[in-house]
């Protein structure tokens, strides 16, 4: 193993001829792999097909904060109560998962890709308030076409946006209103929100949430431009659409919240509210 981290921190297999199928090979039998976060229990992590994601964690573990985005999770315990449902949709390896699952009663993560669902619901296994959906939420049931990158998961989608190379298999789709009128699930208090561009797609799909009075208190979500023109969808859509159905939107900057402006970056985290919760933007501090 030593040889290994020595190989993958250097890059040495991404730059010497071979290196990937030595790597590929030191890596054959790591298919659930611990990844430490001190105060969490164990993040497991697939590293086989040597993903990029996959291999910054191994060669940077332990860690001492959650190892993705930093500034969300400082805004996560701060809007979260205690006697919260947490919807974590796309929630990809269940990093946020466990930080919703220390400040939330319940929790509800969606992630459609099945390469990674084996390691998400190992980690979520020990976690008595979380569990895991493999369905990808969109606008209706059915079935999708979903595009995963052979070489970093976050990448994968409902549209083929990145250059990175990818395979494209079909998921099974639900839409968030059809799963909530079985009676299965808690209406969602906060609804975390990442799907590569796709947002939009959840959340037509959960217009009869959005519109009645159980509409989630907070919604955090990815602008993703380059991956929503993919399937058509207008650039600040799914902010306008929150917006119509009267949250107010904020941009989540570095150490900071400020009202949406109408000029954005094309990648971009906004948060919305709806009208109880305005008061609380005021005390919000992400440094």
């Amino acid at each position: 193993m030593d040889i290994l981290r020595a190989i993958i921190t250097r890059r040495i297999h991404e730059r010497i001829r071979g290196g990937n199928r030595l790597a590929a090979f030191l890596t054959r039998n790591m298919s659930s792999v611990p990844i430490e976060i001190e105060g969490y229990p164990p993040l497991y992590v697939d590293l086989r097909r040597l993903d990029e994601h996959a291999l910054l964690l191994y060669r940077s573990s332990p860690f001492r904060v959650p190892p993705h985005e930093e500034t969300l999770t400082k805004l996560f315990q701060q809007v979260i109560l205690p006697s919260d449902v947490v919807f974590d949709v796309g929630a990809n390896l269940g990093i946020h998962t466990l930080t919703f699952s220390k400040l939330a009663r319940s929790v509800v993560a969606f992630e459609p890709n099945p390469a990674l669902c084996p390691n998400v619901n190992r980690t979520l296994s020990g976690l008595p308030n979380a569990r895991l959906l493999e369905v990808c939420l969109s606008e209706n049931d059915g079935t999708v076409e979903f595009y995963i990158s052979d070489w970093n998961h976050h990448l994968s989608s409902m549209a083929n946006w990145s250059t990175e190379p990818s395979k494209t298999i079909p998921v099974s789709a639900r839409s968030l209103d059809s799963l909530l009128s079985e009676g299965k699930l808690p209406y969602p208090d906060v609804l975390k929100v990442d799907v590569e561009g796709a947002e939009m797609k959840v959340f037509k799909g959960a217009d009869a949430l959005f519109s009645g009075p159980n509409a989630p208190r907070v919604v955090i979500f990815e602008e993703l431009n380059t991956a929503s023109r993919k399937m058509g969808i207008s650039d600040g859509e799914a902010a306008n659409y929150l917006s119509s159905k009267g949250y107010l939107l904020y941009l989540i900057g570095e150490e900071e919240l400020s009202p949406l402006p109408a000029e954005r970056p094309t990648a971009a985290n906004l948060l919305a509210v709806n009208s109880s919760f305005v008061d609380h933007i005021e005390s919000i501090d992400l440094r």
